[in-house]
């Protein structure tokens, strides 16, 4: 008898089940009399007629309580875009199934903004031109960039040391009849302030004395906001924290000053990770590497790495000791075993490195060092027994957005490196390289960045062959012409066995066309090549190429999969086409 009670049960609650599924209200809605497509799209985002059509109600008394709740939601939308006349209807048509519902919606005439007055109401500074914070007077009376304005306003009296400053009052007064809008700020700035003492929290492992070498203001300094974000950037670019917090104080303390609190939480400081890449010319390259960006508990950093690839086998020691001597002078080392070989030569060297980094303001680093490296090699029969020293000095620049994916800023780095050989002849020669990129946004929806980037290189003092072959300047492969195989956009030999040249000159361009969160497509053109003289030969045809790649956005940066194909092929010698895979841009 349980058995049959525990089955009707079911079946009752089966039959109830299926009598509300049959009482749904299935229906199709659509959106008229709306030209403007954002303004379109941005309704249909608030109606829940359209976003939840593929969930229907119960009956006909739930989609009508639907259609009521939308007349709200997008007169809301209609007044937040500055449409303060419009009118909205919504009609079910029953005589069809499903039942068609018309969402229809006149705008009518957009208001313009004709007045922005910004009032202090205390002496403070003169108030900012309307072009700073985002609005022009007759454009189109919208919410946002009014909400933006105030936002605005408070950074930029921040940033004249005003930190305190805060809006007392908004009157926003719309003028149906003339379809204007007028907006009045009234605002308190409040203290002009200067920087006060600095109190760093969270620290366990890590001194604060470096923390502190790290704030770009001095101890009575006018307050600004810029240089708290400077602040900001310095420490979290350290990655040696989890999470950063810079707090200015809500009142001057006795002094006038403001205190400033910053709040740390460290992150593990020990990291390892592997990489690779792949190119049909160079074969497959793997990397795995330890760091400790903390060493010794004030920020010193040491990296190891070991790669293993075709054309490179490497092992690599470096070392970055910060403020030696002075904040923002740090020590810096580098050591390394390593065997190259390339169709150009084949190479056995050790050598290490020492000397001092700079960082010169925010986005300039420049260092120095002197090195020494004993290196064995060949090139086609000729042996090479070199022993080198060597002062790298380099200037490097970087105001791009983002390491592995940037979309904005550029990029600029000169390498000039003597070297003098400490045996046979005492050969002397200067080796210089300058590399530049740059990023430009055209879109943000899809986006689309324009990308360029450029390379120029010599060797004064030294003929051809006497440099070393490692040395020399080669031109092609995956970070340089991606048509054209590794080393081969340049000098050969009766073999086409690459020679490399005493001066180089490269250059290309690309878009980078993200269609999707996940997938981008990047056509791009490049030219350039190696040349047997210390100063690039412009009479000498370049070699060119053009491809396309896509790339597949992950949380650590693109994967990147490259086709290219030469333009200028030389017959028997250059490829149909050159493919690379690896993490990251290609520059």
């Amino acid at each position: 008898m349980r058995l049959v009670a525990v089955v009707l049960l079911v079946l009752a609650f089966a039959a109830v089940a299926s009598g509300a599924s049959a009482q749904q209200f299935d229906y199709k809605a659509s959106l008229e009399g709306v030209a403007d497509s954002d303004l379109a799209g941005r309704i249909e985002a608030a109606s829940s007629l359209i976003s939840l059509a593929e969930q229907p109600p119960a009956g006909l008394a739930g989609l009508r309580r639907r259609a009521d709740d939308d007349k709200g939601r997008i007169d809301e939308v209609l007044r937040s875009e500055g449409y303060y006349q419009g009118r909205v209807a919504v009609n079910i048509d029953q005589s069809v199934s499903p039942a068609q519902v018309h969402i229809q919606v006149d705008p009518g005439r957009a208001s313009r903004l004709v007045a922005f007055t910004i009032h202090f109401v205390a002496p403070g500074p003169l108030p900012p031109e309307l072009k700073t914070l985002g609005v022009e007077l007759d454009q189109r009376a919208r919410a946002e960039p009014v909400v933006k304005a105030e936002a605005a306003l408070l950074k930029d009296l921040g940033e004249r040391a005003y930190p305190l400053a805060k809006v007392v009052e908004r009157r926003v007064v719309v003028d149906d009849a003339a379809a204007t809008m007028r907006v009045e700020l009234d605002v308190d700035p409040g203290p002009k302030a200067r920087f006060g003492p600095v109190t760093v929290t969270g620290l366990t492992g890590l001194d604060e004395a470096w923390v502190r070498n790290r704030i770009p203001w001095q101890h009575g300094d006018p307050f600004s906001l810029k240089m708290m974000e400077r602040l900001r950037k310095r420490l979290t670019d350290s990655r040696l924290f989890a999470a950063v917090h810079l707090t200015p104080a809500t009142e001057l303390d006795a002094d006038g000053l403001l205190p400033v609190t910053v709040a740390l939480t460290e992150g593990k400081s020990r990291s390892v990770g592997i990489g690779g890449s792949w190119g049909s010319s160079e074969g497959f390259s793997g990397q795995a590497f330890w760091e400790d960006r903390n060493l010794l508990g004030g920020a010193e950093k040491l990296r190891g790495q070991a790669t293993d690839g075709k054309l490179r086998k490497a092992v690599d020691f470096s070392y970055d000791g910060p403020d030696v001597g002075m904040p923002d002078q740090n020590l810096i080392g580098a050591t390394k075993v390593e065997r190259q070989t390339t169709e150009a030569y084949t190479s056995n060297s050790v050598g290490g490195s020492a000397g001092l980094a700079w960082q010169l303001g925010e986005t300039w680093h420049a260092s120095a060092s002197a090195a020494y490296e004993r290196t064995l090699e060949t090139q086609d029969t000729i042996n090479y027994n070199v022993s080198l020293a060597s002062m790298p000095l380099e200037l490097r620049h970087d105001g791009s957005d983002s390491l592995l994916d940037p979309t904005a800023g550029d990029r600029v780095t000169l390498t000039v490196q003597p070297f003098l050989s400490l045996l046979g002849d005492h050969t002397a020669f200067i080796r210089m390289e300058l590399y530049g990129t740059e990023y430009l946004k055209l879109l943000d929806s899809p986006r689309l960045v324009l990308a360029g980037w450029e390379r120029v290189g010599t060797i004064q003092g030294a003929g051809e062959f006497a440099v070393p072959p490692d040395k020399r300047f080669y031109v092609g492969g995956s970070g340089s012409l991606r048509a054209y195989a590794f080393q081969k956009a340049g000098p050969l030999d009766v073999n086409d066995t690459p020679l490399g040249g005493n001066s180089s000159l490269s250059f290309g361009g690309e878009i980078r066309i993200k269609a999707t969160d996940e997938i981008g497509v990047v056509p791009f053109v490049e030219g350039g090549r190696a040349y047997s003289g210390a100063i690039p030969d412009l009479g000498q045809s370049l070699f060119w190429g053009a491809g396309l790649g896509l790339r597949y956005y992950t949380a650590l940066g693109p994967v990147r999969a490259d086709i290219g194909i030469p333009l200028t092929p030389r017959s028997n010698i250059d490829g149909h086409y050159q493919v690379t895979l690896s993490l990251g841009q290609a520059f």
